[in-house]
């Protein structure tokens, strides 16, 4: 288990680690922002589930429901499976997407048809699944 994950385990709040972009995939490294406290219970995530967030920025994930802005929040440990979505690195750059796999390949698939699927060159690297979503009403 990774010290962040650790960190959240202990301290059974969900850590923000920054932001994650809905769009074409860029460079980014996870910041501690801060720990923010989330209703556990009423989200239904276990208080033993390593948890982090993260805001979204772009539109790629529209029809899934996911907007500029939200807050998804992803599970560090849970095993993907065809179709979660998923924090990825996909040849070193992260986005948010969705997990797809095709006669035995996995790559990522964008919720807006103005954005095309991802296919790894070299490597697809899975930081987490989405197990929630928070959304600001103004």
């Amino acid at each position: 288990m990774n010290a962040l994950a650790m960190l959240s385990t202990y301290l059974e709040r969900i850590l923000f680690l920054g932001r994650i972009q809905a769009g074409l995939p860029v460079a980014e490294s996870p910041r501690l922002d801060r720990l923010d406290d989330f209703d556990m219970e009423s989200l239904r995530i276990p208080k033993n589930m390593r948890t982090f967030a993260l805001k979204v920025r772009g539109d790629s994930m529209i029809n899934a429901g996911i907007h500029d802005g939200d807050v998804v929040i992803l599970d560090f440990e849970r095993q993907v499976k065809n179709r979660d979505i998923v924090a990825a690195l996909i040849d070193g750059d992260s986005t948010l997407k969705r997990y797809v796999v095709q006669r035995g390949k996995p790559f990522l698939k964008a919720e807006n048809p103005a954005f095309p699927a991802l296919i790894p060159a070299q490597e697809l690297v899975i930081q987490g699944v989405m197990v929630a979503l928070f959304r600001q009403v103004t």
